[in-house]
């Protein structure tokens, strides 16, 4: 224990070792914080990442779709045309 301000060699190191451990402990705890941010921010990215994906596969199938349409439309339209020069 302290006394008049005079701390002994033994109460010093025992201080100093406290001291110690509570840095450890803090370290410790930082460490895991750090952890779960990490993994958090891991998962939401993840997450984006699954919806980014669906939605480039969800415009791929429009996109198809489209062009189909549109060759349907244009073969329509020749066929239309080759009719109408044969019965003209």
């Amino acid at each position: 224990m302290i006394r008049n301000g005079v701390v002994t060699p033994d109460e010093f190191e025992e201080l100093l070792f406290q001291l110690k451990e509570k840095f450890t402990l803090m370290e410790k705890r930082l460490s895991l914080k750090t952890d779960e941010i990490v993994f958090t921010m891991a998962i939401a990215h993840r997450k984006e990442t699954d919806h980014l994906k669906e939605d480039v596969l969800q415009l791929r199938e429009q996109i198809r779709k489209l062009e189909k349409e549109q060759k349907a439309k244009y073969l329509e339209k020749i066929a239309y045309q080759a009719k109408r020069r044969s019965a003209g």
